[in-house]
């Protein structure tokens, strides 16, 4: 029987791009959303076999009706700072996988305190399927392959095309971190602080980047052992790096309450520059010897973001028994297959 996928946010700007690619490889899809005419038009765009409905990821009843019935239930509401564990609650309830595409760290370790619940069920809750931390990780894990001992210190950077339409979630979610504290494990940081130049793959080139959160700073010293994490951010446009840092040095609080409406006014300059992405993890030796793995879409960068829960939505449909319990989908596929399937889908997988 063919398993239905339900894909919360489903017509929001990463949402769309995760139920378009499900059903262009044959799944069946809800789209669910806030606004039932919105969710149930853009169903219609996808054809004939999907549909539309309504429901908010904080209402638990809401959630539950939805979900009957459905395989997997994909997250793509952001911004996730804001959301608890009732997506995650009616997943149990309703015996259904659950996806999301979170890089908020927080969140992450929610997702991951359910995780012997979802083991007792048989489920599987795969948690940040996308940029950071599912990418990085593969790549970094990538990289570690190169050398039998373990490197000293990683450096992770995401650096995004401004062609790209920016999700308010993303946006809003963003700004929170301007000066806030990052709590890595060589110590303390400072979110859009710390200038560093990074040798980027063209056609970016080296780049100026800053400091931003992730759940790579849990997972990268659990996976590989490595005691020095720092996770970058970069623009293509420079006026967006400069409002981010000059918030972040000399009032974060301002920052926080207005970059979510420069972001808006972004839209304005948006045909500027491209709208590919880089996601690339550099791991570095006591030695002085360094070796990085770079995934880069020289268009469409969301698209990359979103693939990795579009993968491990797939495989949990088609797997009787997949891994269960909390995962990465680093977990559920494997780092090499990982960069295999989006070299398929036309990202570029540079080992250096």
């Amino acid at each position: 029987a063919m398993r239905r996928v339900a894909v919360f946010g489903g017509y929001g700007t990463f949402g769309r791009i995760v139920a378009r690619e499900l059903a262009c490889r044959g799944q069946q899809v809800t789209v669910v959303g806030r606004d039932a005419s919105r969710a149930e038009a853009y169903a219609g765009e996808l054809g004939a076999t999907h549909v539309g409905a309504s429901a908010d990821v904080r209402s638990a009843d809401e959630c539950a009706k939805v979900i009957s019935g459905h395989h997997v239930a994909v997250h793509c509401a952001g911004p996730y700072s804001g959301f608890n564990a009732t997506l995650l609650n009616a997943c149990l309830q309703q015996n259904c996988h659950y996806v999301d595409i979170a890089d908020d760290r927080a969140y992450c370790h929610m997702v991951r305190s359910h995780g012997d619940a979802f083991a007792a069920k048989r489920l599987t809750a795969a948690y940040g399927c996308s940029s950071l931390p599912g990418i990085s990780m593969a790549a970094a894990m990538l990289a570690a392959q190169q050398r039998d001992n373990p490197p000293g210190r990683a450096r992770v950077t995401l650096f995004i095309g401004n062609n790209n339409p920016k999700g308010q979630g993303a946006v809003a979610s963003a700004s929170q971190l301007v000066g806030r504290v990052i709590d890595a494990p060589q110590g303390t940081l400072r979110g859009f602080r710390q200038w560093e130049r990074v040798p980027l793959p063209a056609p970016f080139g080296p780049r100026r980047v800053l400091n931003f959160e992730s759940p790579d700073y849990d997972l990268l010293p659990e996976r590989l052992g490595i005691g020095n994490v720092r996770v970058k951010v970069g623009f293509e446009l420079s006026l967006t790096n400069w409002a981010f840092v000059s918030f972040a040095a000399l009032a974060p609080w301002a920052g926080r309450k207005i970059l979510p409406i420069l972001g808006r006014a972004g839209e304005l300059v948006r045909g500027i520059g491209c709208s590919g992405g880089v996601v690339m993890s550099e791991l570095f030796w006591p030695d002085g010897q360094t070796h990085s793995v770079a995934v880069l879409a020289r268009e469409q960068g969301q698209r990359m973001a979103a693939l990795p829960a579009v993968y491990v939505a797939e495989h949990l449909c088609r797997n009787s028994s997949p891994v269960a319990g909390a995962q990465t989908c680093v977990d559920l596929l494997g780092a090499n297959e990982l960069l295999n399937l989006l070299a398929v889908d036309g990202c570029e997988i540079i080992v250096r």
